[in-house]
C-alpha cells in the first residue's frame, strides 16, 4: 500500500512539472501574434489638457474653468460663472456684520471622471483682497441665486452650481476667489481674477 501511494506522489510530481514547463511560464514560448503583457483599458479616459493655468496657480477670468483633481482620483470642471460685490441678502434678518459687506461667487461644478465626487464644496472657497487677506464663506443667502449645497456627491456627468456667499471688510477691494477640492485640501487649486 506504502510503495503504491509513493509511486502516485511521483506521477502527480511530475506531471505538474510538466504542465509548469509548458503553461503560461517562463519557459513557454508565447505565439508569434500574442503580447508579452495583456493590455488593459484604462478606468478613466485621459483626462483633457488643462487651459494654460487652470488648476497650477495662474490666473482666469470669471467664466474660465479650471480642472482639478481630489485626493480619491475624482476630477472635476471648475467654472467660475459669476461673481458679486456686494452681494444683497434674502433675509431681512441675516445681514453683514456692522463694517461688512457679502460677496458672492457662483461655481459649477462638473464631474468629469468616472469615480465619484463627495465634496463640502463651500469649505474651499477663499476670496483674497489687494492686501493679501483671505476669507472664507459666511453662511449668509443672497437674491443672486441658491447657495452651493452644503455637500454634493456627483456620479459622472453630474454637475452642481450655486452662490458661495463671503463676509469682506467693508473697505476691502477682493481681488481673486479660489476653489480647492476636498474642503481646501486637495492639492490642485483654480484661481479666478475678480478686481474691478
Amino acid at each position: 500500500m506504502r510503495r503504491q501511494l509513493s509511486t502516485a506522489a511521483i506521477v502527480i510530481a511530475l506531471a505538474a512539472t510538466a504542465t509548469a514547463c509548458n503553461s503560461d511560464g517562463v519557459d513557454a514560448k508565447p505565439d508569434a501574434g500574442a503580447s508579452a503583457a495583456p493590455s488593459r483599458a484604462p478606468k478613466d479616459p485621459a483626462p483633457a489638457p488643462d487651459k494654460p493655468g487652470a488648476g497650477q496657480g495662474g490666473d482666469l477670468a470669471v467664466g474660465g474653468t479650471a480642472t482639478l483633481k481630489a485626493k480619491n482620483g475624482a476630477q472635476v470642471a471648475v467654472t467660475l460663472k459669476n461673481w458679486v460685490d456686494p452681494a444683497t441678502s434674502d433675509n431681512k434678518y441675516m445681514q453683514p456684520s456692522a463694517g461688512k459687506r457679502w460677496v458672492a461667487a457662483q461655481f459649477e461644478i462638473a464631474n468629469t471622471r468616472t469615480v465619484g465626487y463627495d465634496d463640502a464644496p463651500s469649505n474651499g472657497v477663499k476670496v483674497i483682497d489687494e492686501q493679501g487677506q483671505t476669507f472664507t464663506r459666511s453662511m449668509g443667502r443672497t437674491t443672486s441665486g441658491p447657495n452651493l449645497p452644503a455637500t454634493v456627491k456627483l456620479k459622472t456627468g453630474e454637475k452642481a452650481l450655486g452662490y458661495v456667499v463671503v463676509s469682506v471688510p467693508e473697505g476691502s477691494k477682493p481681488k481673486a476667489v479660489t476653489f480647492t477640492p476636498d474642503s481646501g485640501f486637495a492639492k490642485d487649486s483654480g484661481r479666478w481674477v475678480v478686481a474691478k
